[in-house]
């Protein structure tokens, strides 16, 4: 049997028969049936009865079958394991699932540095000739997308993955689920959806997708009905319950059902204690939002705090409803002011949702329509230019060449304008000609506005480095770090690109050190070929600290190449 075509059809029971009956026949078991089997038990909920038969399997050393223990110890609850497991697994053998799992269990300390090892695991995929576990990574990065505010790149990734799996075939219920929900909650937060996308919801987390877009089509009574049957199939496992009783306060207080909503959400904070903080935060959300509408004086502190956390890590949509109800909480206290500076300081996760998107998040539109009329107008042209180079013109996404994005990080960087000889200079460098600037700005001027004598932007732009440059210059770290996804325009040799991004590198690297970041410095330093900043960062960790190994071998390989 070709097991992983039997995965990508979703024939797990199948396939599951087929490596027990062997496993069984052979005094020593073969590792690489291990492995699927394994897999194909997670997909059906049947690993207690593997490990059962197979007690040695918890202690393999084989890395997929480590990768995978990861997973189970990730579902379980047990996230340190998960981490741990995971880096084992990857350095023993980097291939798709090791990137894969250890992209799982990263998320939590970093989503940017989730998203590296997803893009690691779709490379492997690629460069396998294994198209099914590229959806599976395309699936999960459009997922990673929602939650870091990114809904157009989360329906990209989901649209693409979607159509390799039509193209392949792929028959796997719960990886066209996942396609499926991250497609519908990009519709959802980013757009509007209009139809329930097909879920098979015998699956708990489709069911619970299904919850929030019924919820979301204004149909609170049947999303409560789905979330209180995902409750009820579960196990109780607090971790994975936390986000399934926020969801249903949410209904609730869609509902109107207000002292429902406070008696839940203090269950969920109950249950969320001494958790880990991304759990224990679900929990402590549920019992705010009620709180905050029925004692604001008292709620304000505590949400003030949990929005600080939603920030750091970051999570868009749980920052933008927290933001949402502190400052409801604070205009009905009178304090307008300390509203504005609550949704100034969430913006990046506001401004990408839709109404239907904050409508969802925090409930009807007429609700907080007060805090809504204090939101900013949205910028009229949006640049994302950190690690990728995304331009958004009112709300669509413009497609542009990287030297039209080169001139646009120029006329950024010079608010009061630019000659045309000016613009030569910094985009095309030291001998470049006025004409040649002057003919690319026309053909840029067919997408965007732009304002000649000198050449400057119309309108309200918003640029991601500009706001990053900002948030260090003054040492708000953990918003910069929010915002951080990579270099400027990495792909790009115009002069002014170069300047600005070494200058933002430098003054990155420069407020890690100065605040002691340890682990976001680390990260950091293993993306990037800087043996200064590597042992200044050597210089701060603890002589026992493992992380010093890796950094003294990458100084070695530095200087032995020098």
């Amino acid at each position: 049997m070709d097991l992983e075509a039997a995965w990508g059809a979703g024939q797990h029971q199948e396939g599951l028969a087929w490596c027990l009956e062997r496993l069984c026949q052979t005094p020593v078991s073969d590792p690489l049936l291990l492995r699927y089997a394994l897999e194909f038990a997670l997909e059906l909920g049947q690993e207690n009865a593997l490990f059962l038969q197979f007690p040695d399997l918890t202690h393999s050393q084989h890395p997929e079958v480590q990768a995978l223990l990861s997973r189970i110890a990730w579902q379980r609850g047990q996230l340190s394991q998960a981490l741990e497991l995971a880096q084992q697994a990857y350095q023993q053998s980097p291939c798709f699932l090791t990137a894969y799992t250890l992209a799982t269990a990263a998320v939590l300390r970093s989503p940017h540095e989730a998203g590296r090892w997803l893009r690691e695991a779709l490379r492997q995929a690629e460069a396998a000739g294994q198209p099914q576990r590229a959806v599976q990574a395309a699936a999960a990065l459009a997922l990673l997308e929602v939650t870091l505010g990114a809904y157009a790149q989360a329906e990209v990734w989901a649209a693409w993955g979607l159509r390799v799996a039509e193209s392949i075939g792929l028959k796997h219920p719960s990886l066209r689920n996942t396609l499926h929900m991250a497609w519908g909650y990009a519709q959802i937060l980013g757009g509007r959806l209009e139809v329930l996308p097909p879920l098979e919801i015998k699956h708990p987390d489709a069911l619970l997708a299904q919850g929030d877009f019924l919820l979301a089509l204004g149909q609170a009574e049947a999303a409560l009905e789905a979330y209180a049957t995902v409750d009820d199939q579960l196990p109780p496992i607090r971790a994975r319950r936390l986000p399934i009783l926020a969801r249903e306060v949410r209904a609730l207080l869609g509902l109107g059902r207000l002292e429902e909503a406070l008696v839940l959400g203090l269950e969920a904070k109950v249950l969320g204690a001494e958790t880990l903080d991304t759990f224990g935060d679900w929990g402590e959300l549920a019992y705010l939002l009620p709180f905050s509408l029925l004692n604001p004086s008292e709620a304000v502190e505590p949400l003030a705090e949990l929005l600080g956390r939603f920030l750091r890590r970051p999570s868009a949509p749980r920052a933008a409803m927290t933001a949402l109800y502190l400052a409801k909480a604070y205009l009905s206290l009178g304090l307008e002011a300390k509203a504005r500076t609550t949704l100034a300081e969430a913006l990046w996760a506001l401004e990408g949702l839709s109404a239907e998107g904050r409508a969802f998040l925090a409930g009807p539109a007429a609700f907080f329509q007060e805090v809504l009329a204090l939101l900013e107008p949205a910028p009229k042209l949006r640049l994302h230019f950190l690690g990728g180079e995304t331009v958004w013109l009112e709300g669509a996404p413009l497609q542009l060449t990287l030297r039209h994005r080169e001139i646009l990080v120029a006329l950024v960087l010079n608010p009061a304008g630019l000659s045309a000889e000016q613009l030569a200079l910094r985009v095309w460098g030291e001998g470049s000609r006025p004409e040649v600037a002057k003919a690319e700005v026309r053909r840029l001027r067919q997408q965007l506005p732009l304002v000649s004598r000198p050449y400057r932007l119309s309108g309200r732009v918003w640029a991601d480095f500009v706001t990053l440059r900002e948030r260090l210059l003054q040492g708000n770290l953990e918003g910069a770090l929010a915002l951080y996804g990579g270099p400027l325009l990495p792909g790009s040799e115009a002069p002014i690109v170069i300047e600005a991004r070494e200058e933002l590198s430098l003054l990155l690297k420069k407020t890690l050190l100065s605040q002691s970041a340890i682990q976001p410095a680390f990260e950091l330093a293993m993306q990037e070929e800087d043996p200064e900043f590597w042992e200044a960062l050597l210089n701060q960790l603890h002589p026992d600290d493992p992380r010093r190994v890796l950094l003294q071998t990458r100084l070695k390989r530095f200087w032995s190449a020098e």
